[in-house]
């Protein structure tokens, strides 16, 4: 994994499909790299060391105290704050492609502190969400949405606020 990020540094962007490159190149590699330790893991005996190895591979930056149920996806490209809890089969896709044959757009996920995920939340490539956000079960966001946080709960798709008569 080191040995690609100093060839090609894993960086925000649109990688195009229909011309060769490096960077495509090395995308799949590094795709290929992470999925078997990642499922060794996180279906083997010490389901709890995904932060360290997500760290240690440098995949991810994963903040001290988070916690990470088993899920698909989450496996690059990903920041996550301190106290973090990612629930049970989330998906967070650090990439899109468009279209059957269509780019790859290829975006870094942030999580602020104290952030929870429910069961089933999606987001997809670019989504910020900002300290003391909480999503309920089923939420997902899409491409570039910034969360602004502050204790504030969201749900649906879109991701949107719920205000305090539905609580």
């Amino acid at each position: 994994w080191r040995i690609t990020e100093k060839i090609k540094p894993s960086k925000d962007g649109t990688i195009p499909r229909n011309i060769p490159s490096k960077t495509l190149n090395y995308y799949h590699l590094r795709s290929f790299l992470i999925k078997y330790p990642k499922h060794l893991v996180i279906r083997g005996l010490f389901p709890w060391l995904i932060n360290w190895l997500y760290n240690f591979i440098g995949t991810n930056k994963i903040g001290k105290g988070t916690t990470i149920e088993e899920q698909f996806g989450a496996d690059k490209f990903i920041e996550t704050g301190e106290n973090c809890y990612l629930g049970v089969n989330s998906g967070f896709s650090s990439h899109a492609v468009d279209g059957i044959f269509g780019n790859v757009d290829y975006f870094k996920i942030k999580l602020g502190d104290n952030v929870t995920t429910a069961a089933l939340n999606c987001l997809a490539p670019g989504v910020e969400i900002k300290d003391d956000a909480y999503l309920f079960p089923m939420a997902g966001a899409t491409k570039h949405n910034i969360i602004k946080g502050n204790g504030n709960y969201y749900f649906g798709v879109p991701l949107r606020k719920i205000f305090t008569r539905k609580t």
